[in-house]
């Protein structure tokens, strides 16, 4: 039995004779009789009888009309599933991030767009981020650098300077500027590790001078932050980060602009799905 055959059968019974099947289908009436002949022939039972010019089906036949409604009901909500992914009217994205900060907005954007889609947003670990890529756990990940694994695609939507950030608490929360050098002998609190600094070889935090033992690093920009509120170091944010917190005063350094990037990452076999490019186009025109 082939989906042909089956099509013909179903158009035949629900349209009560061959001739009118056949004009349904947009083919011959011969065409028609030869597919259920050939289904029936297939199995060695009769679907149909001829009284006439009526056409009855049989009780094998109507057995198989009550599987072949499942199937064609089925097969247009694969339809109506597939044409509303196509206008993103249904459908689920995951987007996993290290930063709430940078990436909400985004998600925002997205959202208010396309509010069809549903959403689940998670903060990871920089370290975790091409893990849940690879295994699927996550569609995009929003990320300040790179992916190193050649299965994962990214691309770079934004950049940002990049001021130091200090505890109104600190000695030079009454600095305007500094020379980079300046810096060396404050603690410096990065916001992940030493795998995830070497991510990319332009990325800002090789371009600093710091001392190893004077170094902390957390795994979230969130708690770098709230250490950095809590003078326990001093870190690089961009304005928007930290803005909104009196708690932090910004020095621009003066001899050397260092910058922040932010990528959307996702797998390669998805790059060009519809939420994916729909999501892309977006977040990049921000």
């Amino acid at each position: 039995m082939n989906h042909a055959q089956l099509k013909a059968f179903h158009a035949v019974a629900k349209a009560g004779g061959f001739s009118a099947a056949a004009k349904k289908l947009g083919l011959t009436q011969p065409a028609v009789t030869l597919q259920v002949q050939a289904l029936e022939q297939s199995y060695n039972t009769k679907l149909f009888t001829r009284r006439g010019r009526k056409t009855e089906i049989t009780p094998s036949g109507m057995m198989l009309l009550n599987l072949s409604k499942r199937i064609f009901s089925l097969e247009e909500e694969a339809h109506t599933l597939l044409s509303s992914l196509d206008t993103l009217e249904v459908g689920q994205l995951k987007i996993a991030s290290t930063s709430s900060l940078h990436s909400l907005p985004l998600v925002s954007a997205f959202h208010e767009k396309y509010p069809a889609i549903r959403l689940s947003f998670m903060t990871i670990n920089p370290q975790k981020i091409e893990e849940e890529m690879l295994d699927f756990r996550a569609d995009i990940a929003i990320h300040q650098t790179p992916p190193t694994d050649k299965n994962l695609f990214s691309l770079k939507i934004h950049e940002a300077p990049l001021k130091l950030a200090v505890s109104t608490k600190h000695p030079w929360s009454t600095r305007k500027s500094a020379p980079l050098r300046e810096t060396r002998d404050l603690t410096i609190i990065f916001p992940f590790d030493k795998e995830t600094m070497g991510g990319e070889p332009g990325h800002w935090s090789h371009n600093i001078p710091y001392k190893e033992d004077q170094a902390l690093r957390f795994e979230s920009r969130e708690i770098s932050r709230e250490a950095v509120a809590n003078n326990l170091g001093v870190s690089y944010f961009t304005e928007q980060e930290t803005l909104w917190d009196r708690r932090i005063h910004r020095v621009d350094i003066e001899d050397k602009k260092l910058k922040e990037a932010t990528y959307l990452i996702c797998h390669s076999e998805v790059r060009h799905s519809r939420l994916i490019t729909s999501f892309i186009d977006v977040t990049s025109s921000l």
